[in-house]
């Protein structure tokens, strides 16, 4: 039994042995085993000798990471010396002989592999180089003298041994021909702007006490994109001056042309309104009536800035505290040793894990109000910090923790508001007065507090905050108005909250003031838009008539009553609406102060003007309508316009359809009538009246605005240029002096240089990429597939 078992094991033993043959090698095919060996090296690794310089590189089969592509790169890019000595040499030799000698050898031809040499080939361009070199500089603020620097050299000459590296001078006059191509390129976006520009002025200042003035420009263009470029960067020798701000403003309107199209100026709080109302800047604008709402709405303070005064000032009336608790957050983070036992007293109390301490930036508030905040988790832990170790003796006191508590309140809402406006991307005028008006609130409410500390603290917020209320709440009312989430309703809530019985007097402020400026924007005239044009009309109508005493006949006579129709009851309304916004102008004249009694008086005369031209209409009856029949005759009246002030479309006739023959000739006058009626509701108050857009976070209301171009053509030209108002020019905590430092290098450079380095640095931003060049090589496919990415 014993030799069957052994026999029928080994039979077993065959059977595995030929069920699981060896696998088989896969054959290399890769080009580079023919300058390659593997090697074995210890604890089964291997290694990829170089047959030429016997250099080893790490190789592992089936392994990406250490795989064939640095075999590649070893050998066509020139690493190895072996191999790029050959080549020269073989150069050196194809340049000095026949054409025939380098190519009569006998030897067979070499396996050609389609191999990734094309990939790092690129043609050398010295003079795209030295434009990619200046880019940098001005993107990266780079000193224009690091082209002299020899680490810069020595860099650069390592990546490209050809690229001669231009002296300061060459390099300079590249960045002011950069400036130059791209303020033209803005110029012609400027150009084709349709509304006005609202500015926003920043100061800067150096070290030899010289100061500079930056202007910007915020537009939304034809396409409702909201768009914010910088126009001059300018010396002046005394920026704070009284014309300084002047001049400035002054030129760079005629710099760029746009000295009709200035809509608001947004100033940080440092500034005096007394420089912009000078006579100076007067005599700038051809004429005072380029300033809309006359001048209410010219100056903007900057709201980022005045949140950051006020939490400034706020910090600052505790700065005792403050200091006592920075330096005993410094002393618990000073040795893991306090750590520790800082650490045990928080357990000891419960505190939870999740809190931690912080330290601040002592010129960015919103540090500060963070390291208040999680301190005062932890006023318990110090104040046993205090009791059981004898070093400590920085411990805030119950009143002083009272002081934060109310202190970090209302800065809390400081922070929040910030957060909300340095969170926006593109931010839009209507989204200032929502937080605006919560703050205002909050401090009115907290001066009226019985807590003597709360009303304290309050005031000294409330004061300045204030003063910002009263200068910009008309803007900022009339820009969330724009908003169709809001309209005047959010405006009559938050007035109710804040003036309670006095609220009234404040929203019939407002009332009168966005009725005002609309009725400034009805004076000028309309763009060309896709609505009812009474020549496209009359063409139409002239193509349907089949006779020359203007009668139709057959399947013409029921399109012409169609359009007729639609002339009488909706395109006709449009026309005179056209009429009424041309007239305004004139009849303002007559001491018409508000659009609606404007429109008034120009729809009576349409009315008279219309009866009369019904009476003296030539009826013409109409005998060929049998085959349709068409029982009423109908005859085209032409209505002309006898106004010798009328503008444009004076001499255009509108066509109207009246029936004849029935008796209703008066039915006829009414309906008229009742037409023009309807229209003296302007197009602000029909936006008024309407609902409000469903709130959602996401709402686009540019987009909103795009849609309703043709619904509201004078409102959405004064929508563009309220909601384009830069309400902040800041977006940082810091409140600073309002003055900007320039470095001790651009101070030195000539005023024209620092202008082309700051204002080209804006505009490359929104220009193409540097590298989209005509003669840019196309790499090959296979660069992405080996994970190279290149970034500027």
């Amino acid at each position: 039994m014993e030799t069957v078992s052994d026999a029928e094991a080994q039979k077993q033993l065959v059977t595995v042995e030929v069920a699981t043959p060896a696998p088989k090698r896969r054959r290399k095919k890769s080009f580079v085993w023919d300058y390659f060996t593997v090697e074995p090296v210890s604890n089964g690794c291997t290694r990829a000798c170089c047959k030429q310089c016997k250099q080893s590189y790490a190789y592992s089969t089936g392994n990406k990471i250490a795989g064939t592509s640095h075999l590649k790169r070893h050998i066509l890019m020139g690493i190895c010396p072996k191999i790029r000595q050959e080549k020269q040499q073989q150069l050196a030799l194809t340049s000095g002989s026949p054409a025939g000698v380098a190519g009569g050898s006998t030897d067979p031809p070499k396996r050609r592999y389609r191999s990734s040499n094309a990939v790092y080939s690129h043609p050398f361009d010295q003079e795209n180089s030295s434009l990619n070199l200046a880019k940098m500089i001005i993107m990266h603020e780079y000193p224009l003298n690091m082209v002299e620097h020899p680490s810069f050299a020595a860099f650069v000459n390592g990546l490209q041994p050809k690229f001669k590296l231009p002296d300061v001078d060459t390099i300079e006059n590249e960045v002011m021909g950069i400036h130059l191509r791209e303020k033209q390129s803005l110029a012609v976006l400027f150009g084709g702007m349709p509304g006005r520009v609202s500015l926003t002025i920043g100061l800067w200042c150096t070290s030899q006490t010289l100061g500079y003035v930056s202007l910007s420009g915020q537009f939304i263009d034809a396409d409702w994109k909201l768009h914010r470029r910088m126009l001059n960067f300018m010396m002046v020798s005394s920026p704070h001056s009284e014309n300084a701000l002047s001049d400035a403003i002054g030129y760079s309107l005629s710099d760029w042309n746009i000295k009709s199209k200035l809509f608001t100026i947004t100033l940080d709080n440092n500034c005096s309104s007394h420089d912009i109302y000078s006579a100076n800047l007067r005599d700038h604008l051809s004429n005072k009536n380029n300033l809309m709402l006359k001048g209410q709405l010219f100056v903007v303070r900057c709201f980022t800035h005045i949140l950051n005064v006020v939490a400034q000032d706020v910090v600052a009336s505790i700065h005792g505290i403050v200091y006592n608790i920075r330096e005993s957050v410094k002393y618990v983070k000073a040795t893991i040793d306090r750590e520790d036992k800082f650490m045990e007293i928080t357990q000891h109390l419960q505190i939870p894990n999740t809190k931690i301490l912080s330290l601040d930036v002592q010129s960015q508030w919103n540090t500060t109000y963070l390291m208040l905040l999680s301190a005062l988790d932890f006023r318990l832990a110090f104040a046993n910090l205090e009791a059981c170790d004898p070093d400590y003796n920085e411990a805030p006191s119950t009143e002083d923790w009272k002081k934060v508590e109310i202190v970090c309140t209302y800065l809390k809402l400081l922070f929040d508001s910030a957060n909300v406006i340095m969170g926006t991307v593109d931010p839009t005028a209507n989204i200032y007065f929502q937080e605006a008006w919560k703050i205002q609130l909050e401090l009115s409410n907290g001066t009226l507090s019985e807590d003597a500390m709360v009303s304290e603290i309050a005031k000294e917020m409330h004061e300045k905050f204030d003063k910002y209320w009263k200068d910009c709440s008309l803007i900022l009312a009339i820009a969330v108005i724009m908003d169709p989430r809001f309209k005047l309703k959010l405006v009559e809530f938050s007035f109710t909250k804040i003036y309670s019985q006095e609220a009234g007097s404040y929203i019939k402020v407002i009332d009168d003031a966005i009725h005002q400026l609309y009725t400034e924007y009805v004076a000028q005239p309309l763009p060309l838009t896709p609505t009812f044009t009474e020549q496209d009309h009359v063409g139409e109508f002239s193509s349907y008539v089949g006779e020359p005493n203007g009668s139709f006949t057959g399947e013409a006579s029921n399109i012409v009553e169609e359009e007729a129709c639609n002339v009488s009851e909706s395109d006709n309304v449009e026309g005179n609406v056209t009429v009424v916004k041309e007239e305004v102008s004139i009849v303002k004249e007559e001491g018409c102060d508000t659009v609606v009694e404007a429109e008034e008086v120009v729809a009576e005369e349409v009315v008279e003007e219309e009866v009369c031209n019904v009476e003296e209409m030539d009826v013409v009856a109409d005998e060929t309508n049998n085959e349709e029949g068409v029982g009423e005759d109908m005859v085209i009246g032409e209505m002309k316009d006898e106004n010798p002030n009328h503008s444009s479309n004076s001499n255009n006739k509108i066509p109207v359809a009246l029936s004849t023959g029935d008796g209703l000739l008066d039915f006829d006058i009414y309906i008229s009538e009742t037409a023009v009626t309807n229209q003296t509701k302007s197009e602000l108050d029909q936006y008024l009246e309407e609902s409000l857009v469903p709130r959602i976070q996401e709402f686009d209301i540019l987009g909103w605005w795009k849609l309703n171009t043709i619904k509201y053509p004078t409102l959405c030209k004064m929508a563009r240029d309220v909601l384009a108002i830069p309400m902040s020019m800041s977006a940082s905590f810091s409140a600073g002096s309002g003055n900007k430092m320039l470095d001790d290098f651009r101070s030195s450079l000539r005023p024209d240089t620092v202008e082309a380095l700051f204002c080209t640095r804006d505009w490359l931003q929104y220009s193409s990429p540097m590298t989209t060049d005509a003669t840019t090589p196309q790499l090959v496919s296979n660069v992405s597939s080996a994970g190279f990415k290149m970034e500027f």
